[in-house]
């Protein structure tokens, strides 16, 4: 890739004799960034990673990383710990669900405080991902955990 331009991590090692590394994938994102570092270094250097592209899915032509959506929820003191980022295809077009689980002490009843809050959550997932989900609130304890890894996204596009 040209400097500054995204893309996979790819790591070659030409120098090495016996077992050579060619083309190994790291599934990184990240660019190359230009110029020298404060530091006073010269030497080609790496952006923070940004994700990983087996992470990524694409919805309505944008490339979206769950930690995207992970970073904007952790931000929102009534969000719980748990989420989960459903994509299907009705009619012909993407549709992106987030369900958020909410703190036991929100659900007090009050419709409105909800709705707000579900706007003010679909707002600020617009403003870092681009595409404007429809995010519904659920209890704590509502989505399963999963072992291992965190399984957030089911992409239903592919069943």
């Amino acid at each position: 890739m040209p400097d500054g331009q995204e893309g996979e991590l790819v790591l070659t090692t030409l120098q090495r004799e016996g077992m050579p590394i060619l083309r190994y994938r790291t599934r990184d994102l990240t660019r190359m960034i230009k110029g020298t570092c404060r530091c006073g270094r010269t030497h080609r250097r790496i952006e923070r990673i940004k994700g990983r592209s087996d992470d990524m899915f694409i919805v309505k032509g944008v490339n979206i990383f769950p930690s995207q959506i992970e970073t904007v929820l952790m931000e929102i003191p009534e969000v719980d710990a748990n989420f989960l980022v459903i994509v299907d295809r009705k009619n012909g077009l993407d549709e992106l669900t987030v369900q958020v689980e909410i703190k036991r002490e929100y659900f007090t009843g009050n419709l409105q405080q909800l709705r707000e809050l579900q706007e003010r959550i679909s707002a600020q997932l617009k403003n870092m991902i681009i595409v404007t989900p429809r995010v519904e609130l659920v209890e704590p304890g509502t989505i399963p955990p999963s072992t291992g890894k965190a399984k957030r996204v089911i992409d239903k596009r592919r069943l």
